[in-house]
């Protein structure tokens, strides 16, 4: 063999791992990636029994940080502090139970006779389902008379079998509620021991989250991070539980003047659906619709009801809240609705009740790293970009 060809052979070697290194670090393929994301979502589908506690009392201590990080500038202990905040929170839940628990319980007590005037309306309504099968059978005798027979078997079917089955089914499900009731305790139960004790190692907390950094500049973009999160979504979450109070309390006037029965119900619905952008009004005026239909004689009463709902939720959405609302705290609508329906897709009711102030740290979190700056400007509702400049 040549000598050049034995020098080209020494030196081959060492050219190779100049060449993989100026290549880069391998990349995951895309495949790899997608599967990371399908089993990362099954997994936070799979965990929400304890993930749903944990994110909320996440919530709640930025929420209360500022609270208690003023007490703690009157020369308070934290522990004490950190008890009496999750005991107030814990007085406030005991509150609302306890305002519910009488106007439930003479739900209760009366549900035989709402049943029967159900079953009244059910078979009033036969009658003019029938009418309208009757008349629209002398021009069609094919398959109309079919539907009125079918129509016939299945209101016959309701006035024997149908108010039993309607008893059978409601006990089924307050039994199926009972049986999960022990779980959602202990659900918060457990949320409000992990509050505590966020709320009393605070300030461990935060030193470490800074200590984890290395250059200074790091721990400042940390440290404002955390600050910034306590302020607007301490800001924001108040500024709306105050916005729904309000809602709450006017939505339940209203049900009062109107004659709707339990009106305390319906004050409660409202503040808690209306957490839930444009889905939670919705599904208010729904609810109050199929309440009203089934309580009132007459079409009038059901109109202005509905109305009356719809009417205070549009006045909250399109006056109130943008008035109260700071201008910074305002997110994508688009991205608001994909957000609450993910989050209903995933952990349900709950879900969707976190969905927004989730998205709002998200929001925050981008904001304070300019490589995600761009992200944070998608998810704001500013008409200004947001994303610092380069360089």
């Amino acid at each position: 063999m040549p000598l050049s060809s034995h020098r080209r052979s020494a030196e081959a070697p060492p050219d190779a791992p100049a060449t993989i290194a100026a290549s880069g670090p391998p990349r995951a393929p895309v495949v790899v990636t997608g599967i990371f994301i399908i089993l990362m979502l099954g997994a936070v589908h799979y965990a929400r029994d304890f993930l749903l506690p944990v994110i909320t009392a996440i919530l709640l201590f930025f929420v209360f940080m500022p609270v208690q990080r003023r007490l703690l500038g009157l020369g308070l202990p934290g522990t004490p502090v950190a008890a009496g905040l999750v005991l107030g929170l814990m007085a406030g839940i005991a509150a609302v139970f306890v305002l519910l628990s009488g106007p439930v319980m003479q739900l209760a007590n009366n549900m035989p006779d709402i049943i029967s005037d159900i079953s009244a309306r059910l078979r009033s309504l036969q009658g003019a389902v029938l009418t309208l099968l009757n008349g629209l059978g002398e021009s069609d005798q094919g398959f109309v008379p079919d539907l009125r027979q079918t129509t016939n078997d299945a209101l016959s079917q309701n006035e024997d079998g149908g108010g039993a089955d309607f008893v059978m089914s409601t006990a089924s499900g307050a039994l199926t509620y009972l049986a999960e009731a022990p779980a959602k305790v202990a659900q918060v139960v457990f949320m409000l021991i992990l509050l505590f004790f966020l709320l009393s190692s605070s300030e461990l907390i935060y030193l470490k989250i800074v200590q984890s950094f290395d250059a200074f500049s790091q721990k400042r973009i940390a440290i404002n991070t955390l600050y910034t999160i306590e302020r607007d979504l301490g800001g924001y979450l108040g500024t709306v539980t105050f916005i729904n109070a309000g809602l709450g309390l006017c939505i339940g006037l209203a049900m009062w003047a109107l004659g709707m029965p339990v009106p305390l119900l319906f004050a409660v619905l409202a503040f808690t659906l209306n957490f839930i952008p444009y889905l939670g009004a919705v599904t208010g005026v729904i609810l109050t619709s199929m309440v009203a239909i089934l309580w009132f004689d007459n079409l009038q009463d059901v109109v202005l009801v509905t109305f009356a709902y719809f009417l205070l939720t549009t006045l909250e959405g399109q006056l109130v809240t943008p008035l109260l609302l700071a201008r910074r705290l305002r997110m994508n609508r688009v991205l608001v609705f994909l957000s609450v329906a993910f989050w209903a897709w995933m952990w349900s009711f709950m879900g969707m009740l976190i969905a927004v102030p989730l998205l709002v740290m998200a929001r925050i979190i981008l904001e304070q790293f300019p490589g995600a700056a761009r992200v944070a400007n998608l998810l704001a509702d500013d008409t200004q970009p947001r994303v610092p400049p380069s360089g």
